[in-house]
């Protein structure tokens, strides 16, 4: 596993203008690499998000039938991010992204410690904003080996430029 998340830092350069991006809708923009989510990493999302033993009441979350050794489903919407940073062929120089929303989320199977996910990315519209460009981006994070993938989520951007500030 490389130490950068679904892929090569830098793998993908920007190659659509986010003005252009229309000619693209329905197009998959990337699949990522696959990547295991180890114990390690996946503690650290807990301490980071205060969803550990010391901060707050993990009882039922442990000794539930799935267990301790489930990946919560917020880590893998985080994971989100880093696909789409080293992955996403949409930007230019002087422009950059907000999160503008994330809509039907939906995680149809469970992770588990070890497991391996990719996510496989469509352009699903492009509008025009006051402040910029509305991307939004159909994402499936597929769970390797398994028929269906543990996360679906439409998320738009609001894409804008440093200049227009």
């Amino acid at each position: 596993m490389s130490g950068i998340a679904f892929g090569a830092k830098g793998k993908m350069r920007p190659q659509i203008s986010p003005s252009d991006a229309q000619q693209n809708v329905g197009e998959t923009l990337f699949v990522t690499d696959w990547l295991e989510l180890p114990e390690t990493r996946v503690k650290m999302f807990r301490v980071g998000t205060f969803a550990n033993e010391d901060d707050a009441d993990m009882e039922q979350c442990l000794t539930n039938p799935v267990g301790y050794e489930n990946v919560d489903g917020f880590m893998l919407v985080s994971l989100l991010l880093p696909a789409h940073f080293n992955n996403n062929p949409i930007g230019e120089a002087g422009s950059f992204g907000l999160n503008y929303a994330m809509e039907n989320v939906r995680f149809p199977a469970p992770v588990f410690l070890g497991d391996r996910v990719r996510v496989v990315c469509t352009l699903t519209d492009v509008k025009s904003h006051a402040k910029g460009v509305l991307l939004t981006t159909h994402n499936v994070m597929e769970l390797e080996n398994s028929p269906r993938p543990c996360l679906v989520a439409d998320w738009t951007v609001l894409m804008r430029r440093i200049d227009d500030l």
